[in-house]
């Protein structure tokens, strides 16, 4: 027991100096893009990134992004990793503020139509991103 307190102890330091590290992707202000989880009506989905800035992203991570005017691809009917078509795809721009969470989403113009188009993100504050860098 007594050694099983000592690992957990070690852990969290090497992952406490991992975060706070310069070259940690925490040690500098940053913005999150994430899928909507909640639906707050039938006429919306999440919408699932599948790009910024031309690049791929990595569905299983939710890697923080440099600040500023991103390019984001989102896919408006199928999760990351299936197959869907093109027209399923969509880029919008986002100005990501420091500290900022996005949710991603999609909309349709009625329960039976299947025009979906990406909505701009909801946001909110990232609080210990914004605690930590002291930004209001």
């Amino acid at each position: 027991m007594k050694n099983s307190g000592i690992l957990l102890v070690a852990s969290a330091a090497v992952i406490g100096a991992c975060a706070t590290s310069p070259n940690s992707m925490y040690a500098k202000p940053y913005a999150l893009f994430q899928v909507e989880t909640q639906k707050p009506d039938p006429l919306s989905r999440p919408a699932w990134v599948t790009r910024i800035d031309g690049k791929d992203v990595d569905p299983r991570r939710n890697d923080p992004v440099e600040p500023g005017v991103r390019q984001v691809e989102v896919s408006m009917t199928e999760p990351v990793g299936t197959t869907s078509q093109a027209k399923d795809r969509a880029v919008i721009e986002v100005d990501a503020k420091p500290c900022t969470r996005y949710y991603f989403s999609a909309k349709r113009s009625s329960l039976a139509a299947s025009d979906w188009k990406p909505v701009a993100p909801a946001s909110e504050p990232i609080g210990e991103c914004v605690k930590a860098f002291n930004l209001k």
